[in-house]
């Protein structure tokens, strides 16, 4: 599999899941990347710290996310065909992940790592949006349009859910 997909993934999904969150831009309930959360989380999980927190935020978005587009022949950022979730929790063993997300969390700049990671895209409508069947889920530009288009979400205070599925 192509590291430099799961990589970009991995960016996405930290990303958005930290955005995502109540004390950020509230898109859903956990609060998985806070400085309470860090003294909480460091003392149990030292080596993977990280990791628990992206699968916290992960299940919530997910919960979102399945809520507003439906479960069954779909796939999205927080919901992903077994072989990419394995590559992604492999990913976020790798120290380089360690100081993506720092411990006082400022929504500026995780948005504007968000935004070097995508390619331009507009958010036009909120809410779910077919991005392409499910063999695009493993190409690295689409990725990096979902990134764009979470982070013109974002900066518009729009809701949105990017999703794949075979039917239109």
């Amino acid at each position: 599999m192509n590291i430099n997909l799961l990589e970009t993934i991995t960016q996405l999904r930290l990303y958005v899941g930290c955005l995502g969150e109540k004390n950020q831009f509230g898109w859903w309930a956990s609060s998985f990347f806070t400085p309470s959360s860090n003294a909480f989380l460091e003392p149990l999980f030292s080596r993977t710290q990280l990791l628990a927190q992206c699968n916290g935020a992960t299940q919530a978005a997910a919960l979102v996310h399945d809520e507003r587009i439906g479960v069954g022949h779909v796939y999205h950022l927080f919901r992903l065909p077994e072989d990419l979730e394995q590559g992604l929790h492999r990913e976020l063993h790798d120290p380089k992940f360690g100081n993506m997300i720092p411990d006082n969390v400022s929504p500026t700049r995780v948005l504007e790592s968000l935004g070097k990671l995508a390619l331009t895209q507009k958010a036009e409508d909120e809410g779910p949006m077919r991005i392409g069947s499910i063999s695009d889920l493993y190409l690295v530009d689409i990725w990096k349009q979902v990134a764009g288009l979470y982070t013109s979400a974002f900066q518009q205070e729009k809701e949105i859910y990017p999703y794949y599925s075979e039917l239109s």
